[in-house]
């Protein structure tokens, strides 16, 4: 149950909800515009209906004083006919409807004769007809009267006709709706719902074409998190491309996908040196088991050197035997004496430097050289200041042993030392393909693997080293046939500090 609820989340993550959200504004955006302009045009209505009957009342009171002065019914008949839509219209029964009474409470004129007959008295109109009419005729002087029907929502406006020295002839009476009509209220909601719906599907299509595009790196930055912990080098290039897209915006998503790469960059580091411990394990394991060889060998060494010794004591050896036994023991005591070298490399007790430390790396180096015709030229003095023989040791063999491998088949090492009163320096330099410094960064922070996948540990370990003593490794300009000449700095102490001069300049390589 704990596994679905996840699942269920992310089919229905934001990828969906954003989009989803926008149009869900956008129709409710819609209706709430078609709700609004509905109610607007309703009041529009409502003023302009209004003031349109009160210019009309206005204009029929002054057009109908000659007619009521002569009793001209028909010339009234007549202007309000013109005034008003016909009898037969549709709108007419719910359109204004117009009265005209004579002083004495009579209809004088109708459009409609037939609904309000000549001579009808007011108390026979509808009750807001009859109430404005009075109120027009009980005034003094006369003035225009209103009143609503909140039943019905008529509007009765009710105007004098007024003659010379302000005499009352009649009463113009108007009644219409205070607002839409049925017809024009179904004909706008029937035009605001088709508009409106073309309106919200075309805005929220947008809504959720630009949701799903402000989602989508979202969805980029999900699909890399997700790619991250299957290590697959073809998804992991793929989806470092899809980051580096999210990381190129400005926003908050682009700071949240820095984030994820600077966290995955730190992730990688730690891994690459997690596997640089265990490499550098594995090596201290094989160094331990080297030491334990080492001895085993030197007892049945010592014995065969012995036993070459003793015949020699007891005498009566001709000369080829001489000879046999001399080649034995020059043979043995190489043996012994390549074996005591990788004894001391796997030493990890502390004592200066020496010259023998010196002598057995040249030993251990030199075959490795010759194995791939390389010419190594040592060069290597001991220096004045008390240095530990660990650190120099294992830092003199990585760097000759990669300087050899660069080098590579008639290729040409040199290794020389150089000492100024803070430090003593190991230069290595080798022919072979030039190191660019971005390629000696990465090395030594262990980024970087060899033509055959594995790690380069023997840089990495030479800088950890330094950096712990504290010396460093830097690339000098290459010198004569030397494309690349690495230095290996170590800081002398300062109460066994040599009285050499300083260099002012970096040194040459010293010629064979």
């Amino acid at each position: 149950m704990a596994s679905a609820a996840p699942s269920r989340a992310s089919a229905f993550g934001y990828r969906l909800k954003v989009p989803l959200a926008l149009t869900a504004v956008a129709l409710v955006s819609g209706i709430l515009v078609a709700a609004t302009t509905y109610t607007l045009v309703d009041r529009h209505v409502e003023t302009n209906a209004e003031a349109e009957t009160q210019r009309l009342t206005g204009t029929l009171a002054r057009a109908l004083v000659q007619p009521l002065l002569r009793n001209d019914v028909w010339q009234a008949f007549q202007m309000m006919r013109a005034a008003t839509p016909p009898a037969g219209s549709t709108v007419s029964a719910q359109a204004v409807q117009v009265i005209a009474l004579d002083a004495r409470g009579q209809v004088f004129a109708s459009p409609s004769p037939r609904v309000h007959p000549l001579g009808q008295h007011l108390s026979t109109l509808p009750e807001a007809l009859a109430q404005a009419a009075r109120r027009v005729l009980e005034s003094s002087p006369p003035a225009p009267a209103r009143m609503e029907v909140a039943a019905s929502g008529m509007l009765v406006l009710a105007t004098p006709i007024v003659g010379d020295e302000d005499a009352l002839l009649g009463v113009v009476l108007a009644s219409h709706p205070r607002a839409l009509t049925d017809a024009q209220r179904a004909a706008v909601i029937q035009q605001l719902v088709v508009l409106g719906a073309v309106a919200m599907l075309l805005v929220a299509l947008a809504g959720g074409a630009i949701g799903l595009r402000m989602t989508a790196p979202l969805e980029r930055l999900r699909v890399v998190m997700q790619a991250a912990p299957r290590r697959n080098v073809a998804a992991t290039a793929a989806s470092r491309a899809e980051l580096e897209q999210v990381c190129a915006r400005p926003d908050e998503i682009g700071e949240l996908g820095r984030s994820f790469a600077a966290m995955m960059d730190q992730i990688a580091a730690q891994q690459e040196l997690e596997r640089h411990m265990l490499e550098a394990e594995r090596m201290a394991s094989i160094g331990q088991l080297t030491a334990g060889i080492a001895h085993e060998v030197n007892n049945p060494l010592g014995g065969m050197l012995a036993a070459i010794e003793n015949r020699r004591l007891r005498g009566g050896v001709d000369a080829a035997t001489a000879r046999t036994l001399e080649l034995l023991e020059r043979g043995l005591r190489q043996v012994h004496e390549t074996v005591q070298a990788l004894l001391n490399e796997a030493r990890s007790e502390s004592h200066p430097l020496t010259l023998a430390d010196l002598r057995d790396l040249e030993l251990l180096l030199r075959p490795e050289a010759e194995h791939v015709h390389c010419r190594l030229h040592w060069r290597v003095t001991l220096p004045q200041a008390n240095l530990a023989a660990v650190p120099v040791r294992q830092v003199m063999l990585n760097l000759t042993l990669n300087a050899i491998a660069a080098a590579g088949e008639h290729g040409e090492v040199t290794a020389w030392t150089r000492e100024t009163p803070d430090t003593w320096q190991i230069w290595v330099g080798n022919s072979g393909t030039p190191l660019a410094a971005d390629k000696l960064a990465a090395l030594t922070r262990g980024a970087e693997r060899s033509a055959q996948g594995r790690l380069g540990l023997g840089l990495w370990i030479t800088a950890r080293i330094l950096h712990t003593s504290g010396g460093r490794l830097w690339l000098a300009p290459s010198e004569a046939a030397l494309a690349t000449v690495l230095v290996a700095e170590f800081a002398v102490p300062s109460d066994t500090a040599c009285a050499a001069p300083a260099l002012t300049a970096a040194p040459t390589v010293p010629t064979a």
